[in-house]
């Protein structure tokens, strides 16, 4: 049985942008269409696609790593300064289009809205995870001795090879650099320590940058989107 596409959709300036993620196995299949004619399709297993429209602008998209609903799909019209196509693959601006009603993408995009705080907190607990999991990994692996394993025995027949004639390089003389007399110096431990620990507080760090990042470009579509609608309530006889 075939399964139904997860479709988003944004209506703007009296056009309907709709775009269907169809799960094809290794990857999408991705179509955008504006009021039913198709404008661009494509088949993708990366998270990060771009559909170029042409006169029509461009659809930037975040898929799920592996399954799931698209986390955002986005349009940027022609009019865009940098052009719909690099507008899109930088992820600035543009307008989100919404999932369909009922969907779990749907569903998802209300609970951020309605719960931006625990958004942000599951962003870092995630990423959190991603640095302890492997330390503990690599812990558990050093309490336990791995099994020895018995490899064969193969014996290798012994080659005799002529031995390869010698090149009389020329000897070049290279003349004494003079030494920099570099300082003693060392850096303090603490600071060797703080170094150390970088490595493992930037991926939170930048996780809770993110996640603060996200909730904000949420609410500014979310006045874009209010602005649009305003501007279209008053083109109306």
């Amino acid at each position: 049985m075939a399964k139904d596409p997860e479709r988003w959709q944004l209506t703007y300036e009296g056009r309907r942008h709709v775009v269907a993620i169809l799960d094809a196995g290794l990857g999408w299949r991705i179509t955008w269409t504006l009021d039913g004619e198709e404008i661009a399709a494509r088949k993708s297993s990366d998270e990060k696609v771009t559909l170029d429209g042409g006169d029509h602008g461009a659809i930037g998209l975040r898929l799920p790593t592996f399954t799931g609903p698209a986390r955002r799909v986005t349009w940027w019209g022609p009019e865009s300064k940098l052009g719909a196509v690099a507008a899109a693959q930088t992820g600035l601006g543009g307008l989100d289009l919404d999932p369909e009603a009922g969907s779990k993408a749907a569903a998802r995009e209300a609970w951020i809205r309605e719960h931006p705080q625990q958004y942000a907190v599951r962003r870092t607990a995630a990423a959190v995870a991603g640095v302890v999991v492997p330390l503990l990994l690599i812990w558990l692996l050093g309490r336990f001795a791995l099994p020895a394993i018995p490899w064969p025995d193969v014996n290798l027949p012994d080659w005799d090879l002529p031995d390869l004639p010698s090149i009389p390089w020329p000897s070049i003389p290279l003349p004494d650099l003079p030494s920099i007399p570099w300082p003693d110096w060392s850096l303090p431990g603490w600071v060797r320590t703080v170094l150390d620990s970088l490595k493992y507080v930037w991926p939170v760090l930048l996780a809770v940058v993110l996640a603060r990042a996200e909730i904000k470009r949420r609410r500014d579509q979310d006045a874009r989107k209010r602005a649009a609608s305003e501007r279209e309530e008053t083109r109306e006889p």
